[in-house]
């Protein structure tokens, strides 16, 4: 090998450690794996994926119409529905380029987003702003790295802005929520979403919770009100409402922060209706002490006599409850 294809060859392999480390996992200790999803696989047809990419696609009661490239674009996220909330600022609609993505493009242009990201919508503002700020300084950790990457690129007013604009939106029930004891096998994809695998294979639930978009067709469009099914174990939805509303005699109950309707109140956010599988890595971050800070250390004495069991209970009790 000669000298020029040497400095090439060296090149690459710093690039791809450089790619590597700019997109690491962070490590939530304890939080069970079907929790903290690493990037999987693409298992479509890549023939079938590059005819779609410029096909033109929409959805019921919208009249715009994105290609399969343009919803994917990280950095001009979809709003199918331009009219149904305020002007999105620059930095929801496009990111900052090159390394923010737009807001919208997880969190959707209704603040809904998916198990995998988070729901965002009508959470206070000077909350968002104060998580904002532990992303940046790393007293709370994103599993995915993503969020503690992007938020140092991003000036204090410009995340008052994006929060102020998400507190503006009206929260969305987005989980149908089932107990059951068997599930269908399910994969993760490249996107860390969770998908049924094929062929269909039924396995046993054990003590998890799997979370699966109800739509795949139009989760895959980003659409704003997609819904997902939150498969949780026989049970677990008693077990989370005695934890949450009296402790259970291992906690205090959740009200006692997050307000009587777990709505939120001037120290805790609004619990209610999140996603499952979300809510599992926050009460493990707590747990681990990977999520600090003043709050946090509230958060730690509550979690830290839970079990995993517990801990799904409360998600999937949680995540069952209508939003207001």
């Amino acid at each position: 090998m000669n000298n020029r294809a040497n400095k090439m060859y060296a090149g690459l392999i710093i690039s791809s450690l450089t790619v590597s480390s700019l997109y690491a996992d962070n490590v939530i200790k304890g939080a069970p794996y079907w929790s903290t999803p690493t990037r999987g696989v693409n298992l479509e047809s890549k023939k079938t994926a590059k005819d779609n990419d410029e096909s033109l696609l929409g959805i019921v009661g919208s009249s715009l119409r994105y290609s399969k490239m343009q919803i994917d674009d990280k950095f001009n996220a979809p709003d199918w529905f331009p009219n149904q909330h305020d002007k999105m600022p620059m930095i929801v609609k496009s990111g900052k380029a090159p390394k923010v993505w737009a807001c919208a493009s997880c969190h959707l242009a209704s603040g809904s987003g998916h198990p995998e990201s988070a729901r965002l919508a009508g959470l206070d503002s000077l909350y968002l702003q104060s998580q904002m700020k532990a992303f940046t300084d790393g007293s709370r950790l994103d599993y995915s790295g993503h969020m503690n990457r992007m938020s140092k690129a991003l000036s204090t007013a410009e995340i008052k802005e994006v929060s102020d604009w998400f507190s503006t939106l009206t929260p969305q029930k987005v989980t149908k929520v089932v107990e059951t004891d068997q599930v269908l096998k399910t994969y993760v994809d490249e996107t860390r979403m969770r998908r049924v695998a094929k062929p269909y294979v039924m396995e046993a639930m054990g003590n998890r919770i799997i979370e699966i978009p109800d739509n795949l067709a139009e989760v895959k469009k980003r659409h704003p009100d997609s819904t997902f099914i939150s498969y949780v174990p026989i049970g677990s939805i008693d077990r989370g409402r005695n934890l949450v509303t009296t402790g259970g005699g291992k906690t205090i109950a959740c009200t006692g922060c997050h307000g009587t309707d777990l709505n939120g109140s001037s120290i805790g956010p609004a619990i209610r209706g999140s996603f499952a599988s979300y809510t599992v890595r926050q009460l493990y971050g707590f747990k681990a002490n990977s999520r600090k800070g003043e709050q946090a250390a509230m958060m730690q004495t509550v979690v830290n006599g839970l079990t995993d069991k517990d801990i799904i209970d409360i998600s999937a009790y949680l995540t069952s409850l209508p939003v207001n």
